[in-house]
């Protein structure tokens, strides 16, 4: 057996972080954000089912500006204070939120830029503006709404910014309705 000094095992300690922090470097916006949320839905997915909801019954989460997350339905009081019991676990919600919400809006700003580049009159480039402004503000409403469902977690402004990109379902293979239902 051989017993390290504390300067070894400092510098052994300091390797495995610098190694931890350089792993997500070469991992895209989109990548880091769908391990995190996938992460958040499996945890939140195994607490909630430790207090008996049941999987297949989506759970409306709502967290605010300042990391209070509120809940809908039969088993709002349970979850509000579990979610009160672990701040660490409602702040991590606040943070996908709040990246998720900042997917959804550069969604909606290549939405808008595509709109604007296809044309050359000024009405259908106003009307792009405008349309952009009211996703904005949709997106910005919706930014703190998560959904678990069957050990999935879903973003609300995601969801919204999908279904205005892709109405009809065919390249994400999912009808309208269905990304509205998400929605609800």
């Amino acid at each position: 057996m051989i017993e390290l000094s504390d300067r070894a095992k400092s510098i052994i300690a300091k390797a495995q972080a610098d190694q931890d922090a350089t792993r997500n470097l070469t991992k895209s916006f989109d990548e880091i954000l769908t391990e995190r949320t996938d992460a958040l839905g499996k945890r939140l997915s195994e607490i909630l089912s430790r207090l008996n909801v049941p999987p297949e019954f989506a759970t409306h989460l709502k967290v605010d500006t300042f990391g209070n997350v509120t809940a809908e339905g039969p088993w709002k009081a349970k979850i509000e204070k579990m979610f009160s019991e672990n701040p660490d676990l409602a702040k991590e919600l606040k943070e996908v939120s709040g990246l998720s919400a900042l997917k959804a809006a550069q969604a909606s700003l290549d939405l808008y830029n595509e709109q604007k580049k296809s044309t050359n009159d000024e009405k259908k480039q106003a009307e792009a503006w405008k349309n952009y402004n009211i996703r904005g503000l949709n997106i910005q409403t919706l930014s703190g709404v998560m959904t678990v469902k069957d050990g999935k977690l879903r973003s609300a402004a995601i969801d919204y910014v999908d279904m205005i990109a892709d109405p009809t379902g065919i390249n994400s293979g999912k009808s309208r309705q269905d990304v509205a239902d998400r929605l609800v």
